[in-house]
């Protein structure tokens, strides 16, 4: 099976006629059909028919069609990003990161990031650590944020920052105006909204409970995402420990982010492929995300 033989199927589902897809391709008719021959020879079945004298794919050939088409976008996609290196030297960028990070920073990383790499194309995918670990693994990002990590085949990992987890409470909650941290025996009795179980950060969260002879959390709710988590509690439907970044970012929905004691880690690694080298553009991106981070400490 040749590509040509391929193409002039393509343009005839897509023109509707050999004529009109010998013009689209720039060669003659003959010419279509005879690689219309050879394609149904070597497929085996009829790719067309005549009906009422007009041109009409089997079922057979809009089977065939679809795998052909899906084909011809990856090429497409392939040719685009040939196209962007040669013209720009850059290519297409893929990072991808938990929701504490894209929601927060990384909208000023990419802002920082378009300054030195103006034509770059960026595609930023959001995930929880286990998603985003895979999509490093797998190649498909270049570049991952996560928030813990597990062993994985083919991903590298890094732990590049940590930071303290911080107390959120309603702004009309008596913890509010309290002088001082919060500290664990302060939640007896509070409805605690906490991290999903399946969340890495959790379990460093219920260590610091599970040191005290009790835990103090009375736990109602629990949600993955932290953003959602400060508008609950903005809403008044009890405290929780969030990440710092999350926290400052949600100020608007009524919450009041007070510290802790004793301290909480939020950690961040940066995922690579063990397959491919890291690109300029991605170490860069390490870079750029560092300073951020410190920015905002």
């Amino acid at each position: 099976m040749q590509f040509k033989q391929v193409e002039a199927f393509r343009a005839i589902i897509l023109t509707g006629s050999m004529t009109a897809a010998a013009r689209e391709l720039h060669t003659s008719q003959p010419n279509i059909s005879r690689l219309i021959a050879q394609l149904e020879r070597h497929t085996g079945f009829t790719l067309f028919t005549r009906v009422a004298g007009r041109l009409a794919p089997t079922p057979e050939a809009r089977a065939f069609f679809r795998d052909v088409e899906r084909a011809f976008v990856g090429l497409q996609d392939i040719k685009a990003s040939a196209n962007n290196i040669r013209k720009q030297g850059t290519g297409h960028l893929r990072i991808a990161a938990v929701p504490s990070i894209a929601l927060t920073i990384m909208p000023s990383v990419l802002k920082a990031f378009a300054g030195k790499f103006p034509k770059t194309r960026v595609s930023l995918y959001v995930g929880d650590s286990g998603t985003v670990a895979q999509w490093v693994a797998s190649s498909y990002c270049d570049v991952g944020i996560s928030a813990y990590v597990d062993e994985m085949p083919g991903m590298n990992s890094e732990r590049f920052d940590t930071l303290q987890g911080v107390c959120v409470v309603p702004q009309d909650h008596a913890l509010a105006s309290v002088n001082r941290p919060v500290r664990i025996r302060d939640f007896r009795g509070e409805s605690f909204i906490s991290l999903h179980s399946g969340d890495g950060t959790r379990r460093n969260i219920d260590a610091l409970f599970g040191a005290f002879e009790e835990d103090y959390r009375t736990m109602y709710y629990e949600c993955r995402y932290a953003v959602a988590i400060c508008n609950m509690v903005g809403l008044g439907m009890g405290i929780s420990i969030v990440n710092p970044l999350v926290a400052k970012n949600c100020l608007h929905m009524g919450i009041v982010v007070k510290p802790l004691e004793p301290q909480v880690a939020f950690s961040y690694f940066i995922l690579s492929s063990t397959v491919h080298v890291t690109s300029t553009l991605a170490l860069e991106i390490h870079s750029i995300l560092r300073q951020e981070l410190q920015r905002h400490k």
